[in-house]
């Protein structure tokens, strides 16, 4: 199903209570122009960067899920998943050896304290 960018953008106007004028002048078109976008299925990316400059809302994302960058990303991200899990795995077997390490401090000082407490100079 094709994204029509308008129409969340005019949400997003619709929702911020911002005036058609001021949103037209951030965009540098006229309103009429402005009202024509709202209908629209795509946009220019100059002005897609300032829509999302004035909602701080990424409105790109809306077209992760559309080809060609469903597939670039979906790959991307499976790499992504794959690197946290080796490195998931690669941080348990590092706390498990922290972990041990702490045991093997804590019974060196306990045989240290035994130590010390034998070669003491007894009153």
């Amino acid at each position: 199903m094709a994204i029509i960018i308008g129409e969340i953008i005019h949400e997003l106007v619709k929702k911020s209570g911002l005036k058609a004028k001021f949103v037209a002048e951030y965009i540098n078109v006229s309103e009429s122009t402005l009202f024509g976008i709202y209908k629209r299925e795509s946009v220019d990316i100059d002005k897609l960067i300032l829509f999302s400059k004035l909602f701080n809302k990424n409105l790109f994302l809306h077209y992760l899920n559309e080809e060609p960058l469903k597939s670039m990303f979906s790959k991307e991200s499976l790499e992504y998943q794959n690197k946290i899990i080796d490195l998931e795995s690669e941080l348990e077997v590092k706390t498990a050896k922290l972990n041990d390490l702490s045991e093997i401090i804590e019974a060196q000082k306990k045989v240290i304290a035994l130590h010390e407490e034998k070669v003491k100079p007894r009153k």
